[in-house]
Parts: C-alpha cells; structure tokens; sequence
C-alpha cells in the first residue's frame, strides 16, 4: 500500500534547511510545522515496571538530542513524553511483588526520572502518565463507537480495522494478512482477526476506573493517542519512538485518532530508532539481555554512554559492547584533553589575534582555524541533515585532534589566546545539542579520578601523599627513590604532570 504523504503542501517550507526521514512517507522532507516557529512532538515513553536498560535509554537520548537541537535553532518546542503506568505487564508485576499496580510504576517512574538526569537528558514539556488521563482515553473509546469505529463486547471495546481504509500505510501491512494466530490474539468476539482492544474489562481485584462499558482500563494504543491529543491538538508535527513500535503501536495510533477525530493526518513526521544490539540480537528484557541503564552509569561516565550512541545515525542498529564503550570514554578523554588547552588559551588574557596568528604560524595553526571558523556551520549542516550526530561527531573529532596536535607545541601556544573564544564556542555548542563536553576539564577529570581511586580502593590523600613523597625524592635528589616512587604511581594508572609551578596528577583513562 502506497504511504500517504505526512507533510501538508499548503504549509510552507522553513529556510532552516533541517530535513527529517518520515518512516510514514518513506523520505526525508523539510519540517513544515503547523504553526510556524512551534514544532509540537510526542514520542511514546516507558512501561514502567522494571528499571529501564540502555536499548530503551537509546530511544529517549534520540528524542533528547532532536529536542536539543530543534531548540538550538530557535523553535519554540512542546514536547510530550508519557509514562505507561497502567498495563498487563505491570498488574502482572504488582500481584507477583504483592503491591498495588500504581504504587509499583510510581516507584519505577522515580527510578527512571533518576537514570535519565543522570544520563543528562533535558525534560520534555509535559510527562502524563495513564491513570491521569482517563477521562481522555474514554471520550476517545466513546467518539469511535459514536463514529462507527468501536463496538463493545462483553465490557470490552475493539476498534474495527476494517472501517478505516488507509489501515496499514505506516507499516505497509494489509488487513488480509491479518488473520487469526498471526501477530493477533485469537478472540472469537472480535469482527476481524486485526480488531484490537481499546478498553479491558476489569478482572477480579483488577485496577479499574468505571466507564460506560462497566469497570475496566485502557488499552494499550488507546492511551497515546488521548495524551498526545491532550496535549498537543488532533494534528502534530512530529511522533516518535522505537522501530519495533511502528506495528502494532503506532498504526493503531494513526487508525483510531484519524478515526475518533476525523483529522488528518494525526501527526505528520513519524520517526523511529534502531534497536541496541547485543551480537546480533536486540536488547530485550524477555531474551533477558539487559545492562540496566543505572548499573551502567554506576561504571562509567554518563557522557560515554551518549557518545556510544550518537556516534551512529539513530535510524539504523547500534551494537553494544564493553569495547565500545571503553573507545568512548577514551575518546571523551581526548575531548577534555582539547577543552582543557582551551580553557588555558582563555587564562592567558591578551595576545595576537586571529588574522595574526595565521600569518606568523599558517603553517602550524591553519588547519585548527580553518576548523573553529566552519564549525558552528558544519555541525548544524550535520544535525539539519535528519539529525546526523554521526556527522557532527565526526567534526568534533577532528576539531579536537587539531587542537591536541597543535597544543603539543607550547611555544606555538604560548601566542594561540585568540584561538580560545571561538574554540569554546564550538565546545558549547556540542554540549547544547549533544550533551558532549559540557563539563570543565576539571570537572571531567575529578570524575574519572574518583571512579579509577574507587576502583583502585584508594584515596586522594593517598596518591598525594605517594606524589608528595616522590617530589621529597626529587629534593633531595634522591632519584632511585623518586623513580621507584613513580613506577608505583604508574602502576595505579597516575600521570604525573611537572611544570613550573610544581606537580599536578591525574588518572589514566583506559
């Protein structure tokens, strides 16, 4: 079935240049916003009823990073992500834990709100959650019946696929392919094999809120299109979420809001992530190979893991690995490393300037001035091009190579102070949009100090004193001694750092 168009024609295209790929027209288009200067974007959040792993973190840090740089262009945003805080899988967690279904998800929603600031990522405008948004849900269940898109059965309430003929143009799927026993419950209630549940008649001792089918609960499809609408109107901009969302999820999304309002389209930019791989196999708690997001956090720096991600487009598969891992936290090392040079190009207050640096040094300082001039321009260029962050990784991995080559020439940099605005901005900008390299250089390398001594099961006033020891050596020109000392600060990963005003320390990152 060919996809229906997602954008309006009549809406004109904004001058930004920012194009996104639509998984519902199967292009990449210009963002043509219903209000000008507005972009209104929901994206479906978690089922709260265990802690998040890193395959959902990498769904939530796609739509951060779309957020950020949708603000970083001048939109205005709204940005909605929900909490699911009512569902089968949640009842079945709660009757296993022996405690009510909302008291369990209201604790894993603590839980996420935890890891995702831990992970840096921004606050969406509105977060709703399920149970807060019944009277919603049930004038949605109510208009579709009325329309002649729902029917009750037995306190239950189905859509009726069948009623809605542009059904499958996300997916690509077709009603005949939908019968009984394939990627369907078999229910001898339901007109159509593909008919799905819009609300659940309430089983004994079950969490319920009444309606006009009797006591019962949403169904799962039902409850992000009331919220989206809620929040956003009957028509958006931009809908979001995981690949493995687009069937069933999101084609019964479109179905019953184009069906329970009459508008269309019910958003008209639909994006969707890759999964996180482990191997070859997706991240899945079912399969059961999961790395919490907070166990990760708890070893590594947040940054690492958001390098990992946004190093690879967020449409295609991203594999997972402790190697991986461990080049980003190098990587990221080298980026404060570069910060670090900044920031001493910024204490050293004035000197020539740009133009004149280029003339005594073409040779030596060209290139990291040809970087610093495009950046800004280039990175934007990257995330314009469907949020490319592959790209604009890419550029501020050269950018920082320039910078550490050209930093290993003290006496160049002795004359480098105009080079250190315009480099910083080039740093903040991919801290605004990417959440890289926001920190401070001293920052960045206190905390890869505390992780290595906890690791190690050593104190700062430990290694200080082994450092103010070997100094006392040097003194005393004790060099066998000094020597053996800094043999024993290298093993526990030390580098040692001497220079005129005397000795700084700070841990290897490997």
């Amino acid at each position: 079935m060919p996809a229906e168009p997602s954008t309006d024609a009549n809406l004109p295209v904004p001058a930004d240049g920012m194009r996104i790929y639509s998984s519902l027209s199967r292009e990449v288009e210009p963002l043509r916003t219903l209000e000008p200067g507005h972009v209104r974007m929901y994206v479906c959040g978690m089922t709260v009823y265990d802690y998040c792993h890193i395959g959902h973190a990498r769904a939530m840090l796609t739509f951060d990073v779309v957020y950020r740089t949708l603000l970083e262009k001048g939109y205005k945003v709204t940005y909605v992500r929900n909490h699911t805080d009512v569902d089968d899988k949640i009842i079945a967690r709660a009757i296993e834990n022996g405690e009510e279904p909302l008291v369990l998800s209201e604790r894993f929603i603590a839980a996420l709100d935890e890891d995702l600031a831990r992970l840096g990522l921004l606050l969406p405008s509105e977060q709703p959650k399920v149970s807060e948004n019944i009277p919603q849900i049930i004038d949605l269940v109510g208009a579709l019946i009325e329309r002649g898109h729902a029917y009750a059965a037995d306190g239950d309430v189905y859509f009726a696929v069948e009623t809605y003929e542009a059904y499958g143009k996300l997916s690509g799927k077709r009603l005949a392919d939908l019968r009984a026993g394939e990627r369907v419950d078999v229910d001898s209630r339901k007109r159509h094999p593909g008919d799905f549940a819009l609300w659940k008649a309430a089983k004994p001792s079950e969490v319920a809120w009444q309606s006009p089918w009797g006591p019962g609960r949403p169904g799962w499809h039902i409850e992000c299109s009331a919220m989206s609408m809620r929040y956003l109107g009957p028509g958006f901009d931009i809908h979001g979420g995981g690949i493995d969302l687009i069937f069933p999820h999101h084609e019964n999304e479109i179905a019953q809001s184009e069906c329970g309002t009459g508008h269309h389209p019910y958003a008209r930019i639909w994006m969707h992530n890759g999964h996180l791989t482990m191997g070859e196999t997706k991240m899945s708690k079912s399969i059961g190979n999961v790395v919490r997001i907070r166990d990760i956090l708890d070893a590594v720096p947040a940054e690492a893991l958001r390098l990992l991600y946004l190093e690879s487009h967020y449409r295609g598969p991203l594999p997972y690995s402790n190697d991986r891992l461990t080049d980003a936290i190098v990587a990221l090392d080298r980026l404060y490393h570069a910060k670090e040079l900044v920031e001493e190009l910024e204490a050293q207050g004035s000197g020539p300037a740009l133009a004149e640096l280029l003339r005594d040094q073409k040779a030596e300082i060209g290139e990291v001035v040809e970087l610093v001039r495009g950046f800004e321009a280039r990175f934007m260029a990257a995330m314009d091009d469907d949020f490319n962050t592959a790209a604009a990784i890419t550029l501020l991995h050269e950018l920082v190579r320039a910078l550490n080559r050209y930093g290993n020439n003290k006496k160049l940099v002795k004359k480098a102070h105009a080079l250190a605005a315009p480099a910083a901005r080039c740093f903040a900008l991919a801290g605004r949009v990417l959440g890289l390299g926001g920190l401070s250089s001293e920052a960045w390398y206190q905390q890869v100090r505390q992780r290595r001594l906890l690791a190690l099961g050593k104190s700062e006033a430990e290694v200080q004193a082994l450092v103010d020891a070997r100094l006392a050596a040097r003194a005393g020109k004790d060099w066998a001694a000094a020597d053996a000392l800094r043999v024993g600060l290298d093993a526990l990963g030390v580098v040692l750092m001497d220079g005129p005003t005397g000795t700084r320390w700070r841990m290897k990152v490997d």
